[in-house]
């Protein structure tokens, strides 16, 4: 078989994405349920019932912040939920803390405490971005500057916590009427951080006895690849249509896997010290991709390795499932898939996949039997990096200093507002400026749509709540009721991904603190209408502030990783295995899995694009880089993985060869970084050799250049100048 015939006729096809089209096609496909999404719904039932209880039960003042602790610390698993709840709990203790310091220092001295309000907003916007635990500082300082500012409004001192002579809300003494106004804000701060001490001790209590097992995420993840690729395998699914599960998890990556496997481990301490499923993750990713490349090219003299390597497939699937019960047939399972292969060795095209099909499966069939990496002399490289509280660039990088006068100017502006208007009610508007100031426009755009329609939704279903049924409640069952489907609904919403999650804790946050006020019903409707107003307040200005001064496009985070993860690939083409026989090379392993993570940067970043309306991209006259396009930037991966694991020995023009295909991968990154060169790309990229001897490298090193040439052929039109650079975008394709 010639090899212009192999490619004309196995050609893979492209990835059909299967996106919902519409706006409301991707709402329902973010609120389908999902493993797992059931439980974490009841367990925020449960945390709200407990929360209401306890609360009306001893009277608890602020008991709307027991509840929003569950919902703003809660994620989707036992294992984030308890370390999450922990660290923010000590945050915002150690927060407590050093408000009371610092108010006995500045609370009697206006000139001093703004100015210093002001240096803390700074820090909080800087160590946001510029920490590797940037979000807790931004809570630790934003906790300073909110609680600081409670002072610096007079009519709010003393008039936070009540005190209660009778059971309804008409019995509210405030406590500065009896306390000075200063020793009122120290009753409040300390009560603040006692209510914040339960709220935390019920989230991990109640998370370390029912909490989801990321466990469970991550072998269903697993179990779910290995099903879908024996499908394929075993025939049942021979259309482009019913692959399109395995063409979306080769898009997905591994990403989801990995940050699992991260939190498993959390709980599951043996899984990090065997390595084996980082080994398995990386072994998945490779299995998924080269299935792409292999399910269209299948043939009838192949029947007998498919359906074997299929059945290896779903009995490791099963196995994965239920250990106890199919470990002995996987145990007792002797098809020896390499055997198998060589019936392909005449087939350069497709013998190489199926090497890399039956080598994959073996090692995750080792994996299963054996769960400790290093037995199999495939253990993952573990390197210790230097403990460090800010990022490498933190004091080189303008970016964050800018973020950090972004975030300050915000603040200062919504402040100004409240002390004009003389409405503490809107002081959401502030923290809204903390919370949605984000590092490019398209993200903080998101997360404003996100706050806002979440606070308008539990407005109104508390507002409704007080109008329709709060006269006729009588008891503690009656209010359980009343909000138990406002709860579900935002538990569900949170227990989304991180496209909706947001959303239901602003509908938990705006229902709770409207409903309940005090202690007892509530008549009083100006809670809900007053967040809701601040929170808009506060996302015009953050939008208004974001699109002003240095703004930052999604684009521009997607273009650095898509460059980052061109350069890796050149790394890739060029690199040479020191054990070619070796089953798993570490190192190789750690480079693909630095263009797995690059790839999926990419995709998070242009996401939010279509919400960039303003155009920070200029436009050209390059194609723009769509989801469609990272895909095919992504399946590159795959003929540049089976060229380097060729058991055949490499000679020097195989190896100049490489080096020219990394040389063009350079430069290629450079023109989507810049735009230079971009008309040369087409000449300048190095025709495949021909190697008589080696055949199977010479007809995937043509795989290789077609693909790049349909890619350059989508990217840079004939009349296209040197200096123009693709635009990054996804406002073409539902990403």
């Amino acid at each position: 078989m010639s090899t212009g015939a192999a490619l004309k006729d196995y050609a893979p096809p492209p990835i059909d994405e299967g996106n919902p089209h519409g706006s409301f096609g991707l709402l329902m496909a973010e609120m389908r349920p999902a493993p797992g999404r059931l439980r974490n719904t009841l367990l925020l039932l449960a945390q709200v019932f407990i929360a209401i209880t306890i609360g009306e039960t001893f009277r608890i003042p602020m008991l709307s912040i027991l509840i929003i602790i569950s919902f703003f610390l809660s994620g989707n698993d036992g294992a984030s939920n308890t370390s999450t709840a922990l660290m923010a709990g000590m945050t915002i203790l150690a927060g407590t803390a050093l408000t009371i310091i610092f108010l006995m220092l500045s609370l009697s001295e206006p000139g001093l405490r703004l100015p210093c309000m002001l240096l803390l907003t700074l820090c909080a916007g800087f160590m946001s971005q510029a920490a590797t635990l940037g979000p807790l500082f931004n809570i630790l300082f934003f906790w300073i500057v909110y609680m600081a500012m409670n002072a610096d409004l007079l009519e709010a001192i003393g008039y936070s916590v009540d005190g209660f002579v009778g059971n309804t809300t008409d019995s509210v003494v405030p406590d500065a009427m009896f306390m000075p106004p200063e020793e009122s804000m120290l009753h409040l701060l300390l009560w603040i951080g006692f209510v914040f001490l339960i709220g935390v001790t019920l989230l991990v209590v109640t998370n370390r006895l029912a909490g989801h097992d990321p466990l469970v995420v991550l072998r269903n993840g697993l179990v779910a690849r290995l099903n879908a690729i024996a499908d394929l395998c075993d025939g049942r699914s021979g259309s482009a249509e019913d692959a399109r599960p395995l063409y979306r998890y080769a898009e997905e990556g591994v990403a989801d896997l990995r940050r699992a496997h991260d939190l498993t481990s959390k709980l599951h301490p043996e899984l990090s010290r065997r390595r084996a499923g980082i080994a398995m993750i990386r072994t998945m990713a490779r299995l998924v991709l080269i299935m792409v490349f292999l399910h269209p090219l299948q043939g009838g003299e192949d029947t007998e390795f498919m359906r074997a390597a299929g059945r290896m497939a779903r009995l490791c699937a099963r196995t994965l499932q239920n250990r106890r019960g199919e470990l002995a047939e996987l145990e007792a399972e002797e098809t020896d898939l390499p055997a198998l292969t060589e019936r392909f060795r005449a087939d350069p095209m497709r013998f190489p996949l199926a090497q890399e099909l039956a080598r994959g499966l073996a090692v995750v069939r080792a994996l299963i039997l054996v769960p400790d990496a290093e037995k199999h002399g495939f253990a993952p490289e573990i390197v210790v990096a230097v403990r460090s509280y800010l990022k490498p660039d933190a004091f080189r990088n303008p970016a964050y200093a800018r973020a950090a006068m972004r975030i300050a100017l915000s603040v200062t502006i919504c402040y100004a507002i409240t002390r004009a208007t003389s409405w503490p009610g809107i002081q959401t508007c502030v923290v809204t400026c903390f919370l949605v100031s984000l590092e490019t426009v398209g993200d903080t755009v998101h997360k404003m749509l996100l706050r806002i329609v979440g606070a308008l939704i539990g407005a109104a279903f508390g507002i409704g709540t007080i109008l329709l049924l709060m006269p006729y409640m009588t008891n503690l069952t009656d209010l359980l009721l009343a909000v138990m489907p406002v709860t579900l609904l935002a538990g569900w919403i949170k227990s989304g991904s991180d496209r909706i999650s947001y959303a239901g804790v602003q509908i938990a946050l705006a229902y709770f603190m409207t409903v309940l006020q005090g202690y007892g019903p509530t008549l009083d409707m100006e809670t809900g209408r007053d967040r809701v107003i601040g929170i808009l307040i506060g996302n015009i200005v953050v939008y208004l502030v974001a699109v002003t001064f240095w703004p930052v496009s999604v684009t521009a985070v997607a273009r650095r990783q898509l460059v980052n993860a061109t350069r890796i690939l050149g790394t890739l083409a060029a690199y040479r295995r020191t054990e070619p026989d070796a089953i798993v090379e570490t190192a190789q392993e750690i480079e693909r899995e630095k263009f797995g993570k690059a790839i999926a940067a990419v995709r998070n970043a242009i996401v939010n694009a279509p919400l960039e309306i303003f155009g920070l991209t200029s436009s050209t006259g390059a194609r723009r880089i769509d989801a469609r396009m990272v895909t095919a930037i992504q399946l590159l991966a795959v003929p540049i993985a089976i060229l380097s694991d060729i058991r055949v020995p490499v000679d020097n023009a195989v190896q100049k060869h490489a080096e020219q295909l990394k040389g063009w991968f350079d430069a290629f990154a450079s023109w989507i970084d810049d735009g230079r060169n971009g008309g040369n790309l087409v000449e300048t990229l190095p025709p495949p050799p021909a190697l008589p001897d080696d055949p199977q490298r010479e007809i995937w090193f043509a795989v290789l250049d077609q693909r790049l040439r349909r890619i350059l052929e989508d990217l840079i039109p004939g009349d296209e100048p040197e200096t123009a650079r693709p635009a990054i975008d996804v406002r073409s394709v539902q990403a």
